[in-house]
């Protein structure tokens, strides 16, 4: 009886062994040779210049025609690393590109930078003529500009600026 009992407790173990390797030969027959796994997808995440609107372009345009006509105001090379001040100046310009009216937009409260941004702006004027899918239904197209003084009271348009130097 014991020889008995001893086979009957061995019986599952043994029985779980065939199913382990049964499924192990199910599963190997289930492989196809012919299957090649896909590479794997690969995402090119590197940051790339984003493409400029028609309004940027618009700006890049005027913006060198600002610095154009103040060329002796212009600071060459690269801005410093701590400005003296920003102004950022929202203005709008007609169909024909003649600016229609200057506003503050932003400053750090530099009046004299204020001035001067606001004279270059309206000695550039005409501005050059924007696109007809740019102006709004009353006929103006609307932008703003930022102004990067130096210390010596010269600037550079953002939109055209070269990058500033590094303050290391």
């Amino acid at each position: 009886m014991n020889t008995q009992l001893s086979q009957c407790r061995r019986a599952p173990g043994a029985a779980a062994g065939f199913i382990v390797i049964a499924c192990a030969l199910a599963v190997s027959g289930c492989a196809n040779p012919d299957f090649e796994p896909k590479p794997p997808l690969v995402l090119n995440l590197t940051p790339t210049q984003v493409p400029l609107t028609a309004l940027d372009q618009y700006k890049i345009a005027a913006a060198q025609r600002v610095t154009e006509v103040n060329a002796r105001e212009i600071t060459p090379g690269n801005p410093q690393p701590m400005l003296r001040s920003v102004v950022s100046l929202e203005y709008w310009v007609d169909r024909s590109g003649n600016l229609m009216g200057v506003a503050l937009y932003r400053s750090n409260g530099d009046h004299d930078a204020e001035r001067i941004a606001v004279t270059s702006l309206r000695r550039a004027n005409p501005l050059p003529v924007p696109s007809r899918a740019l102006v709004d239904s009353s006929g103006r197209v609307r932008a703003v500009e930022t102004w990067l003084f130096n210390d010596d009271g010269r600037f550079q348009l953002r939109s055209v600026a070269a990058p500033q130097i590094d303050g290391q």
